[in-house]
């Protein structure tokens, strides 16, 4: 319930300023009444509004002025890059390989390499179906590192070594378990394939580094 009065005893609400019961005066300026809403909102009693001022033009904006001419930059020039002498590590010749003699041969006796010689050099020569092999032993029955054939030229020495081979390998005919030594006519099978075994160096013969002694 409304509790504020106008000045001449109308119950009005709160918010009002200007009581609506009262008649209005001559003097007095057109104001919106506010009254208060169902939903909390306000209304407005809507009254003829002023007519709007005449737009006044608005001016031009004035030209815009010349850009300053641009300077050119140049980036300053570098000096070129001190050289340096690097010391390079000199090579020494006097651990190159020594040379690989051949010190005997295998002579195919069957298959493809019937008539074929393969030289046994110095140190350890690789048998096997592996072409990175020193002798290549092209069958089905070859493991690719079959056997090791090595000359020791300080003991003049030819020893066949099985290399854990699936197959085996036979001097003779017979299995080697693992290693033997080889003698001149030794006939080697590794697979379906036999090399008749021919060396070169001997106690009469070998070869050092100014050539061959007897």
């Amino acid at each position: 319930m409304a509790d504020k009065r106008c000045e001449n005893g109308h119950f009005i609400d709160e918010s009002w300023d200007l009581c609506p019961y009262c008649p209005a005066q001559d003097n007095e300026p057109e104001i919106p009444i506010v009254r208060p809403s169902r939903f909390g909102g306000s209304t407005t009693d809507a009254r003829p509004a002023a007519p709007p001022e005449p737009r006044r033009p608005t001016p031009a904006p004035p030209p815009p002025m010349p850009a300053a001419p641009r300077r050119e930059t140049t980036a300053p020039v570098q000096p070129p890059p001190m050289e340096r002498t690097v010391a390079a590590p000199k090579i020494s010749t006097d651990s190159a390989a020594p040379m690989r003699y051949v010190v005997g041969w295998l002579v195919g006796l069957s298959g493809v390499a019937r008539g074929e010689s393969y030289p046994v050099r110095v140190g350890r020569n690789v048998l096997g179906r592996d072409r990175r092999s020193d002798i290549v032993v092209n069958d089905d029955q070859a493991s690719s590192h079959h056997a090791d054939l090595v000359f020791r030229p300080e003991e003049r020495r030819f020893i066949l070594m099985d290399h854990n081979s699936t197959n085996g390998t036979y001097v003779n005919e017979m299995e080697i378990e693992p290693r033997r030594d080889l003698v001149q006519k030794d006939v080697v099978r590794i697979g379906s394939h036999r090399f008749l075994f021919m060396p070169l160096c001997d106690e009469g013969f070998y070869w050092d580094d100014e050539g061959a002694l007897k």
